[in-house]
């Protein structure tokens, strides 16, 4: 580069720009703008995964945005989301695009099942978005046009991965298929002091959303087998139907039963975990990852769960380990003999419990985590040329 005095005829701004140099500032200075996609935000997984997600990013370095289809206000999650100081657009399929054109984005992040879900992915390219990526949450194949226009695939666990491989037919090799574990607040459950949890309790819990796919019928008769051995057990629950609630009546055990709220405040889900001694799993569609589980490792819970045939959802399995950090159990007689041999010897619960954190801190951690997901974004834009 030629050097010469810009103090003579131009201004400073003036000849870095001659030069070039100030183009490349301005390139290194200016924010990646993300856009979250999801088609409607509520309770589940996928909010509190998006919600995680942008609290943690580097604010520094990337400029985040959600846009939904709908919302469900009462769940509190937009709100949460918005207290963060990121933007919620609620839009719909006719208007995304002309948003998206709008503020220009340079990465289209949409969390979706993974099998087709036509208009976004479209929209997004139409609007010309250098970069879309797919957080596919339940491992599932999109046969459609639009798959080939995503740039790189992020599943929720491996067992997600070997499913999309599987529906694929091909291995997935390659910055264009990666997998990246959900984020959770380990060093906030860390800070709450569970690790004085009285194990002598006999108290067990259950968390999710209000669906009969997020319970197993057969395993929730595992629950008078363990009320016959500890008669003044207690069953914490959020998220129970209207079914669920008719069976555990019919088999006399809903007054050992304690209901509580469906909520998105962390305080009080951690005061949930902090009433149970284990935390009870079955759900007959099982898990893609399984957020909860990863919670109550946080909270320093052991878990019962439960195994799942065939190519069924399993990342369950996955987080826990069998007579490690819980128990994996095959029928209701085997899942109720492991949750009495916990409630039974806390010593041993709060052993497979402290494992549980062990893991959690090392492998669920949500600043790592969002720290994995920026490396993807720089992955896939370094690919389209752009940094």
């Amino acid at each position: 580069m030629k050097v010469q005095n810009p103090r003579h005829g131009s201004s400073f701004d003036e000849f870095l720009k001659e030069e070039g140099i100030l183009d490349e500032v301005e390139d290194a200075a200016r924010k990646t703008r993300v856009v979250h996609f999801t088609n409607h935000i509520g309770f589940g997984g996928t909010e509190k995964t998006i919600y995680t997600f942008l609290k943690y990013l580097d604010r520094d370095k990337f400029d985040v945005s959600v846009a939904a289809n709908s919302v469900d206000r009462g769940t509190g999650r937009e709100a949460a989301i918005r207290a963060l100081g990121v933007d919620v657009r609620v839009t719909s399929p006719k208007y995304l695009g002309k948003y998206l054109a709008d503020i220009k984005p340079d990465i289209f992040h949409i969390h979706r099942e993974g099998g087709p879900e036509p208009g976004p992915i479209s929209q997004a390219k139409q609007a010309g978005v250098p970069v879309v990526i797919e957080h596919n949450v339940f491992g599932r194949y999109d046969k459609s046009p639009e798959n080939e226009m995503i740039d790189c695939h992020i599943y929720v666990s491996y067992s997600c991965g070997w499913r999309y491989q599987m529906w694929a037919g091909h291995p997935l090799i390659g910055p264009k298929y990666q997998v990246l574990y959900n984020p959770v607040e380990v060093r906030e459950y860390a800070a709450h002091g569970f690790e004085k949890r009285d194990f002598t309790r006999k108290s067990i819990g259950r968390i999710g959303r209000p669906d009969d796919t997020k319970w197993e019928f057969n395993f929730l008769e595992a629950i008078p087998l363990i009320v016959e051995r500890f008669p003044d057990l207690e069953f914490h629950v959020i998220g129970v139907t209207p079914a669920v609630e008719e069976k555990l009546k019919k088999m006399g055990v809903w007054k050992n039963v304690r209901l509580h709220p469906l909520t998105t405040d962390e305080r009080e889900i951690m005061e949930f975990y902090g009433k149970i001694g284990v935390l009870t799993h079955f759900a007959s569609m099982g898990e893609t990852f399984g957020l909860v589980l990863a919670e109550a490792m946080s909270a320093r819970l052991p878990i019962v769960t439960h195994h799942t045939p065939g190519i069924t959802d399993s990342a369950h399995t996955e987080l826990v380990n069998d007579a490690y950090n819980g128990f994996i159990a095959r029928n209701a007689e085997i899942y109720a003999d492991a949750v009495i041999y916990l409630l039974d010897h806390p010593d041993a619960a709060r052993k497979m419990g402290e494992r549980g954190f062990e893991k959690a801190v090392a492998s669920y951690e949500a600043s790592a985590i969002a720290k994995g997901l920026e490396t993807i974004y720089q992955l896939a834009l370094r690919e389209k040329g752009i940094v």
